[in-house]
């Protein structure tokens, strides 16, 4: 049995090590951009009857938008991050919007050292003003959005499948390929509403070079499972990134949500980290710590961390977990944590439209509850 467990072992590692010749950490390209705007929507309505009465017991909608925005180039990089929520419940509305813009300004062309200056705003429907803080310092490392080699990829198993190309084709040629992925934008321009014709003649011309095609051209459903893939029809290539980065600078609080006096300048060290695993997961992590420079220096902290896990269950279904930790010391009392477990299916129904099913566990430390909600949320990513 021992035996039949080792020949099956090493089939199964010999055909995940062989079924590609390219790596996500292979796609080092010296700008990388990337731009995601989702839109989400619930609504819940229930409602009670009995002989002589009926209670509407639910008239709930929320909504909720993410906007992820970088480019990262050597010596220069900026982000814009946007989380939006609102909703109504009866007759009360609620918002709470986030802004997070941040450049960086690498010192060498050729190292991964920066300087950075980042803003933080936040408003909501139970605050006074805006609250916001503004980070400055410096730091080591970058990230790269692989999403046009993870496509490339994708691309390849369908041409395999259907029998267009004979087998993996070289690193080079889906290196080559990725690229011309990732400069869409720059053949729409040059050739307008016609573009894609060019766009896929480029790819078939790379496939043509490698020597791999079988035939003199990919044929309709070559270019059907081509066009499939890079405009989100029929499934799903979700962004890919891999790289760290670490930070240290100084947080100074412009605003507080309830006009008191703003907090001293603080001391903050963050990181984050993204690995893919193989062609259909991911993993994202990030941790931050932040002090008062001031007398309570260290013995008032701040600490946050999360890790997401993402898994490509086939082209049209995920799975996407998160946890996520809020740890406070106090200047006075006891120290707490708050924890939130994450959970969800996402189901890819139509081009850009997602159902998702999802689950979270909130524990709060300071006061000892704990809370297990679900909902079903429809959707709609722009870009």
């Amino acid at each position: 049995m021992s035996a039949l467990k080792s020949t099956v072992m090493f089939l199964f590692l010999s055909s995940f090590l062989l079924a590609q010749n390219v790596s996500i950490s292979d796609y080092d390209v010296p700008i990388s951009t990337a731009r995601i705007l989702r839109l989400n929507g619930t609504y819940n309505w229930s409602q009670s009857k009995n002989d002589s009465i009926t209670i509407v017991t639910a008239n709930n909608a929320a909504a909720t938008l993410t906007l992820r925005s970088f480019y990262s180039s050597l010596p220069f990089a900026w982000f814009f991050d946007v989380d939006a929520t609102g909703g109504k419940s009866y007759a009360d509305w609620t918002h709470d919007i986030s802004l997070r813009p941040s450049i960086r300004k690498y010192i060498w062309d050729d190292m991964d050292w920066f300087g950075f200056a980042a803003l933080d705003a936040r408003h909501a429907n139970t605050f006074k003003q805006i609250e916001s803080n503004i980070q400055v310092g410096g730091g080591y490392g970058r990230y790269i959005n692989a999403t046009a080699l993870a496509k490339a990829v994708r691309i390849e198993e369908h041409l395999i499948k259907e029998g267009v190309v004979k087998d993996h084709m070289p690193k080079e040629t889906m290196i080559k390929i990725a690229n011309i992925i990732e400069r869409e934008s720059e053949f729409q321009g040059i050739y307008g509403s016609t573009y894609e014709k060019q766009w896929y003649e480029a790819i078939e011309k790379e496939i043509k070079d490698s020597g791999y095609l079988i035939g003199n051209s990919l044929g309709a459903i070559g270019i059907l499972r081509m066009q499939e893939v890079l405009k989100g029809i029929n499934e799903i290539v979700n962004p890919r990134y891999y790289g760290w980065d670490l930070n240290l600078g100084v947080l100074f609080n412009l605003s507080k949500r309830d006009k008191s006096t703003v907090n001293p300048p603080a001391l903050a060290l963050s990181g984050e980290f993204s690995y893919p695993i193989g062609w259909n997961q991911q993993v994202d992590a990030f941790a931050n710590v932040n002090t008062p420079v001031d007398s309570t220096f260290f013995k008032q902290v701040v600490t946050a961390a999360g890790i997401n896990y993402l898994y490509e269950m086939t082209n049209r279904i995920n799975f996407v977990a998160g946890y996520s930790v809020n740890y406070i010391t106090p200047l006075a009392g006891r120290s707490y944590a708050d924890h939130n477990l994450t959970g969800s299916f996402v189901f890819y129904l139509e081009n850009y439209i997602n159902l998702a099913i999802n689950v979270n566990l909130v524990r709060s430390g300071l006061i000892r509850e704990t809370d297990l909600g679900s909902n079903v949320s429809l959707q709609y990513n722009f870009f």
